[in-house]
Order: structure tokens, then sequence, then C-alpha cells
């Protein structure tokens, strides 16, 4: 099936989902399964394609929930009193084995928001750090970073957990702030939901962003990929 957008019906039930207990989602779960999880199915399949032929043959696209879906579902094991549902759908492609360290594009729809992201969760941190701690890669990642900052608004940089830069590393580092990251990086951003999100002009419309981050994921496979 091709991508036709996310009907406002579709779009509605995800602004609501934090509000439904089981029982209410299970009576939503007609609407659910076709104003969303099929919608989203096909949007990780054209995104897919486009992604292997534009950014990397190497990206997979798994178009069902734990594959490039998010489950929808909430972990409530530390909090049991919390909503059932999430608010938003995630979706991602990623490149390398395990998907869980591997480079990765992500897609998050909110009811009114829409956001992109590359990043990498971390096999070892001491690969990062030997990557970034080497002044000329890190030079080179920050221009990657700095080129995506002039042509988008808002861009947030994820995983910077550690206060100080850590040893041997100098503050004065052209990565030193990038060697603030421990376990992840991420580089995001979120912008107002388009009038194309009910349509299949959405696909374009994130093909263009998901673009801008084309040489930044390429530059996270070779350096820090598995």
């Amino acid at each position: 099936m091709t991508f036709n957008g996310f009907p406002p019906d579709g779009l509605a039930l995800l602004a609501c989902l934090p509000t439904l207990d089981s029982a209410s989602f299970a009576a939503e779960r007609g609407n659910w399964e076709q104003n969303l999880l099929d919608p989203a199915r096909n949007i990780v399949a054209d995104l897919g394609a486009w992604l292997a032929k534009h950014v990397s043959p190497g990206l997979v696209a798994v178009p069902k929930v734990n594959g490039s879906i998010a489950p929808i579902h909430r972990d409530l094991r530390f909090n049991p009193h919390g909503p059932h549902y999430k608010d938003h759908l995630l979706f991602r492609w990623w490149e390398g084995i395990p998907k869980k360290t591997a480079p990765t594009l992500f897609l998050r729809l909110d009811p009114d928001r829409i956001g992109f992201a590359s990043g990498v969760t971390f096999a070892s941190t001491d690969r990062w750090r030997a990557v970034v701690g080497d002044t000329r890669t890190a030079a080179g990642l920050c221009q990657l970073i700095n080129d995506i900052r002039r042509d988008t608004s808002d861009v947030d940089i994820a995983g910077a957990d550690l206060k100080r830069v850590p040893a041997p590393f100098s503050s004065e580092h052209p990565g030193a702030n990038l060697l603030r990251h421990k376990t992840m990086f991420q580089l995001r951003w979120a912008e107002e939901l388009p009038a194309d999100v009910s349509t299949h002009r959405l696909v374009a419309f994130s093909a263009a962003r998901l673009a801008r981050l084309a040489d930044l994921h390429r530059w996270l496979v070779a350096n820090i990929g598995v």
C-alpha cells in the first residue's frame, strides 16, 4: 500500500491516547489500526525506499510495531499510575547490527508537531571518545552539525550527560561538548505539523528534512557504527 496521509480522525485519537485506559483503547482499536497504524506502516515503507535510494542502501525499514514503529504502549513498570499510551508515533530506520546501537534516522509525529533526528546509542563510550577525541575528526563532525543548523531552526543536541569535559581532554578541544556524551548522541528538531500530514505529500515533506541529516548519518555509520 502507498502512504496517503494520516487522517484527521487518527490525529484526533493520537491527541487523546494518554487519557485512555486499556478498555477505552480496545474500543478505539479499529480507529487506531485504520487511521494510525496502517498509515504508519505505509510511511515507514515509502520513506524507507526513498532513504535506501538517496541516503544509504544499508538503511533498514521494518514496517511493523517493534520494527520501525515504536510501541504505542508506555512501560508502566516505573510509573504504574501514569498514562497507558503515548501521545506520539515514533519511526526509525537504522543501519547496522544490532539495531539498538546502530546509527538511526528518526521521525516523530505528535498531534501538532513533527520531528526529525539522526543519532546513535553508543556500543562503546571509549569508541566515541577515541573518534571525537581526534581534533580533525571532531572538527569534521562539528562542521556537519553547523551545516544542519544553518538550514534548520531550533536544532537540539541530546545526550551530553557529563557536566564537564572528561579527562584527558581540554575544554578548548574542538569537540569538547561532544566529548561530554557518555551513552548516546542525537541531533534533532521539531516543527509545526504541516497541512500535508493528511496527504501523500507528507512523504516528500519528510524526505526533504531527512535529507538534511544524510551526511551526518553517513558519518555516524562510517565512524561509530559497528
